[in-house]
């Protein structure tokens, strides 16, 4: 018979072994669902879709563009150029006061224009995956959608 040693020292071993073989809960490593908002920055992003006011989504070809440079977000809107500062920290993302200029507007350029810039203020949340990017509003719906230009 072997001493009962010999049979605990394996369990002992084996108790003290598992938890190394876990994942960090340290908050030390990347969670795999953050964002980080340097994937933002050094790319024309190109508007292909928007929320409409009465919820349907729109497909948007008149040239909407955001360009993110980590602190101020600038592009063309449809007609006018504009920007404003902005703070992103993991997925989230909020704007500052947007400046335009202000050129008169018409048809699809002034509806898209006008609607996206109401969009972009109100948008807190950002998701970019590969060549795309969503931004949603407060309640998580999503309501601009992008494409790498």
């Amino acid at each position: 018979m072997r001493p009962r040693w010999v049979v605990a020292l394996p369990l002992v071993l084996l108790a003290l072994l598992l938890p190394a073989c876990g994942g960090d809960d340290g908050g030390g490593g990347s969670d795999s669902g953050a964002q980080d908002p340097a994937a933002l920055e050094g790319e024309s992003w190109i508007l292909t879709e928007m929320l409409t006011a009465g919820g349907g989504t729109v497909i948007v070809d008149v040239g909407v563009k955001a360009t993110f440079d980590g602190s101020t977000i600038s592009g063309n809107a449809g007609c006018n150029s504009y920007n404003a500062p902005y703070e992103a920290s993991g997925d989230e993302i909020s704007f500052g006061p947007i400046s335009a200029t202000q050129m008169a507007c018409s048809g699809a350029e002034g509806t898209t224009e006008a609607r996206y810039l109401e969009l972009l203020a109100g948008i807190a949340t950002y998701e970019v995956s590969g060549r795309s990017m969503s931004m949603a509003d407060g309640d998580g719906t999503p309501v601009l959608q992008f494409s790498q230009g």
